[in-house]
């Protein structure tokens, strides 16, 4: 099932082997090894997959419920207060003003 899962995600994403092994950074030889189920899909893949592409972990190993998380909308106002609270944090402010 995980061989069949990570093709599913890889393909849904539009991603080649060698860009998703890229972008999680694995050997592409190591994500065609999972794909054709001749290694063991690792706890890091099915971490790295939920981190840089909100794949469902639960999805990935049960096959219940959706492939993708649902991300909450963040509203623009809220993005501005955590921009501005960054740049006073890491003192990038200080002076400006």
């Amino acid at each position: 099932m995980y061989a069949e899962n990570l093709k599913k995600v890889r393909m849904s994403l539009g991603l080649s082997v060698n860009e998703l092994a890229e972008n999680i950074k694995i050997p592409a030889r190591t994500i065609g090894g999972y794909e054709r189920n001749e290694r063991a899909v690792s706890l890091e893949l099915v971490a790295q997959l939920s981190k840089i592409y909100n794949v469902n972990a639960n999805w990935f190993v049960t096959g219940e419920g959706e492939m993708f998380n649902k991300k909450e909308p963040v509203g623009l106002k809220d993005e501005i207060k955590q921009a501005v609270r960054e740049m006073i944090a890491s003192g990038e402010l200080k002076d400006k003003f």
